[in-house]
Order: structure tokens, then C-alpha cells, then sequence
């Protein structure tokens, strides 16, 4: 069977062989142009205007009859005897009786209806791998790139639709960690998108992790007042407001915290004595692997800087999601350093509850020892960061 790939780098392979590099660019671009006229005439006259615009008549229509013969030539007939192409005297189309499968053909077919399932869906969705025909351009060929953009535009709110209907189904289900991860994938395609952001915070909210939705709203207000210089509409402002609004629970430090059902995570971290800070620095780094990260950097940049001085993974997860270079500091005093884990693991407490084992207790370093022995103390930390050693040090 050949199969066609658009949705990212085009890929075109024939019974398990890679012959794109067989074919040349313009090749490659006919056979996907022929894909998207989807089973229609495509005029060779026209074809000919897309890739030789500046060719004479002669020259344009020999081209086109070379590649023709030649995309006949690398891509043979199947079983049934039947051409990839079917060319007439004027026009030419993709053969809908060969043996072959595309994934832009798989979308185009696609219509928004109730019947649709989840696997129907999810296996649409697997289709997108990147952008339609990503990295494909043809100099001096315009109106074939023209052409391009339109259908990435296309595709792209097929993808939306498909995403949404998906959604719907994973809502209706009750499966909300399914419906955010999908809602989530929309919101990455339409970052401006309100509805979108309101969907994310009520699914959020529905899971019992109302700091998440909250973290999520003022996620997408920075955004907005970045890039766009606007704020987010007053319903959503609303929402937001009733969330912050809802039965709290004081801190220490007379911030509040509101009462939700937190996701209890399980992670094991190990100890080196004569080394400050070791044990700190492995549960920052256990947290970077198993929670949000994008959740639990999301606090003050100072406070991830000071931290970031004794775990240098949560300065690399930093600049990877905010896309710039940080200055690793020369030095930071201690006091810096623990108000720094004690803040961040605060806020990390507002939607995780953590059981912490500790191996090789006994080597556990002072520094370290003496700040786990204040979380113990502290309220309301002590209830959401539960420990466990496997010797008997506090």
C-alpha cells in the first residue's frame, strides 16, 4: 500500500519503503496538489501556471508530462492494476480506486456529527504531525505557496473541530483528565481563545483543582496583556473572581489557600551527607518529573532563580518554557535559598498532596535535615508533604 503523509513533513512511502527523496520537490508537490483537488479534475493548464510560471508553453507542458512519467514510474500500479494518477488529455486526478491511504484526504472526508466516537476521533486526531506540507516551499512559485498557506488554514480548523467534538464526547463521558489534555491541545492551536481557557477552568475546577484553574486564568491574562495589550472578557473575569471567592483555608503567612481535592503524587529521594542542600535539590528535581511543570513554575522568577542555584534542572525547565536565557547567580545566601524551597513548596501544596520516602536517612545533610524538620512543624504544609525515612532521624 502507499501511503501519503501532508500533516507535518511530507512523507510518501510505498509497501514500507521511503521513496520521497526518490521524487523531486515539484514531484512531491504535484502529487499533494492532486490530493487536495481530492478525486477532482485538476487542469493541466492550471497545474502547469502552479509549478512553470515562468516557463513557456512547450517547456510547461514537457515538464509536467516528465513528472507524470515519472511519479508513474517510482510509484507503480497496485494489485488491482490501477495508476496513483489518472491523466487525460487536459486534466489529471488522483486515482480513488488505487491502493493508498492520506491523511489530509482522511480529514477532508471528515464531517462534524453526533455519531462520531472517541476512536474515530482519536485516530483523526493522531493524523496531525505538524503543519500541511511543513517545510515545503517552491521559489518562485507563489500562488502554489499561496495555495499552501489556505490549506493550513483549512486544516487547522479541522483540527479545531475534530479536537472540540472530542472534547465534547470526553465531557459527556466524564472523563475530564481526557477532556483537558484535549482542551489544552486546542488552546496551544488558539492561544487567544477565551472559550477555550473557560473550558479549561471548569474542567479544572471539576477535577477538584480549583489553584490549577485559577493558575490557568492568570496564565492566559498575561498572555493577553503581552501580546495583545487587552484583558481577558468580564464573564471570564467573573469566573475567576467566584473561584478566588469560593471556602478558604488561612496560612501562616495570612495568604489563603482554597480548599480542594489535591492529586497525591508518590516520590523517593535519596540523601548525601556533607553536601548542603542534596536532598532539597532531589525533591525539587523528583517534582520537575512527575507534576505539572508548567503549574509549579509558575511563581515569582526570584524565587525559581534563588532555588535554581541548588537544582540547575529547574533553571533548564525554566528557560525551556519561557524561551529565554537566565543567569545562573554567582552565589545565594542560605536564607534566600530556603525561603525560596519553603515558598515554592507552598505553592506546589495548593494542588499536590506528596508522600516523600527518604533513603539513606542517615547521611541526610544539616541544611537539609533542619528545613524538612521545619515543613514538619509547619501549618499547613505538614499536611500535604508527608515523609517517611527508613531510619529513625527525627
Amino acid at each position: 500500500m502507499l501511503i501519503i503523509k501532508t500533516l507535518g513533513k511530507v512523507n510518501i512511502s510505498h509497501r514500507g519503503e521511503d521513496i520521497s527523496e526518490k521524487l523531486s520537490h515539484k514531484m512531491v508537490a504535484l502529487i499533494c496538489l492532486l490530493v487536495i483537488y481530492n478525486g477532482r479534475e485538476a487542469g493541466k493548464e492550471k497545474i502547469a501556471a502552479y509549478f512553470w510560471p515562468d516557463s513557456d508553453d512547450e517547456a510547461s507542458k514537457y515538464n509536467l508530462r516528465y513528472s507524470l512519467w515519472m511519479i508513474r514510474k517510482l510509484i507503480p500500479k497496485d494489485k488491482k492494476g490501477e495508476s496513483l494518477i489518472t491523466v487525460g488529455k487536459d486534466s489529471c486526478r488522483i486515482n480513488e480506486k488505487y491502493d493508498f491511504t492520506c491523511d489530509k484526504i482522511l480529514l477532508d472526508r471528515f464531517q462534524a456529527k453526533k455519531g462520531s466516537s472517541i476512536q474515530e476521533l482519536e485516530e483523526l486526531r493522531r493524523q496531525f504531525q505538524g503543519d500541511f506540507l511543513e517545510g515545503l516551499y517552491l521559489k518562485n512559485c507563489n500562488e502554489f505557496n499561496e495555495l499552501i498557506l489556505f490549506e493550513r488554514v483549512v486544516c487547522q480548523n479541522k483540527q479545531i473541530q475534530i479536537l472540540k467534538e472530542l472534547a465534547d464526547l470526553y465531557e459527556k463521558a466524564g472523563k475530564r483528565e481526557d477532556e483537558l489534555v484535549i482542551l489544552k491541545e486546542m488552546a496551544m492551536i488558539e492561544p487567544y481563545n477565551e472559550t477555550f481557557v473557560r473550558r479549561i477552568m471548569e474542567a479544572l475546577a471539576a477535577i477538584g483543582n480549583r489553584p490549577a484553574a485559577i493558575q490557568a486564568f492568570k496564565r492566559f491574562e498575561t498572555v493577553l496583556r503581552r501580546d495583545l495589550n487587552i484583558q481577558p472578557e468580564q464573564h471570564l473575569k467573573a469566573m475567576h473572581a467566584s473561584m478566588l471567592t469560593a471556602p478558604c483555608v488561612g496560612n501562616p503567612d495570612g495568604t489563603k489557600v482554597s480548599i480542594t481535592n489535591r492529586k497525591r503524587i508518590h516520590i523517593k529521594v535519596r540523601c548525601m551527607k556533607g553536601v548542603d542542600y542534596f536532598l532539597l535539590a532531589g525533591i525539587v528535581s523528583e517534582l520537575l518529573r512527575v507534576a505539572d511543570k508548567s503549574y509549579i513554575m509558575d511563581i515569582e522568577e526570584q524565587y525559581l532563580l534563588d532555588l535554581g542555584f541548588i537544582q540547575n534542572e529547574l533553571l533548564l525547565a525554566y528557560e525551556a518554557q519561557s524561551s529565554r536565557k537566565v543567569k545562573i547567580p554567582d552565589s545565594v545566601p542560605d536564607v534566600r535559598i530556603i525561603n525560596a524551597f519553603c515558598k515554592f513548596i507552598h505553592h506546589v501544596s495548593q494542588v499536590y498532596e506528596m508522600d516523600i520516602d527518604v533513603v539513606d536517612a542517615l547521611e541526610i545533610d544539616v541544611v537539609s535535615q533542619n528545613i524538612i524538620k521545619h515543613v514538619r512543624q509547619t501549618e499547613p504544609l505538614n499536611q500535604y508533604f508527608h515523609f517517611s525515612f527508613d531510619a529513625d532521624i527525627m
